[in-house]
């Protein structure tokens, strides 16, 4: 599907959303749904407000013949433990309950809504010392091109949504 038919079809799915009355605000901002791509996130303060927005995209989903993956689908609480007696389905299928989620290249932990940048610096340091900068290095006559493969190879690793990691809090958890 093109990108614009798409966002045609997902600006009906924001609306029914919003007017639901379910879903996050802040004041009367509502953002009971972040979406980029083909990634749709539902915020709630509540799981029952949470259930009311997933049952709007089933509806949505059967009405418009789309599926929504319910193998890609994740349920998390930020500020407080997983309620253990919730479950919520998709297409049949129940959806689990994380401790941790990744979205646009950001990890989430729960209770806490931190971000865990640990698999992207890992990621780093195997680019790192894929690329043999320490030989390159140890040469001592091209420092210039150790620059050039690091900020070409390695950099954009750990500069990649680092914006969002750092609006959603202000530390940066390294483990």
């Amino acid at each position: 599907m093109s990108p614009y038919l798409f966002a045609i079809y997902v600006d009906d799915l924001i609306s029914r959303l919003r007017r639901s009355g379910y879903g996050l605000y802040i004041g009367r901002l509502f953002i009971g749904c972040l979406l980029y791509a083909d990634d749709i996130v539902l915020l709630s303060p509540s799981c029952f407000g949470l259930r009311k927005l997933a049952n709007i995209c089933n509806d949505f989903g059967n009405q418009w013949d789309i599926k929504f993956n319910p193998l890609e689908s994740q349920l998390m609480t930020l500020g407080g433990n997983n309620p253990s007696g919730m479950t919520l389905s998709m297409n049949g299928v129940p959806l689990p309950w994380v401790s941790k989620v990744k979205y646009l290249g950001v990890s989430f932990l729960c209770n806490t809504g931190k971000s865990d940048m640990s698999d992207t610096i890992r990621k780093f340091y195997s680019q790192f010392n894929n690329i043999g900068l320490m030989s390159v290095l140890n040469k001592g006559s091209q420092e210039m091109n150790a620059v050039h493969l690091m900020k070409t190879y390695c950099v954009p690793t750990l500069t990649y949504c680092i914006e969002n990691s750092a609006f959603c809090d202000n530390t940066i958890d390294i483990k």
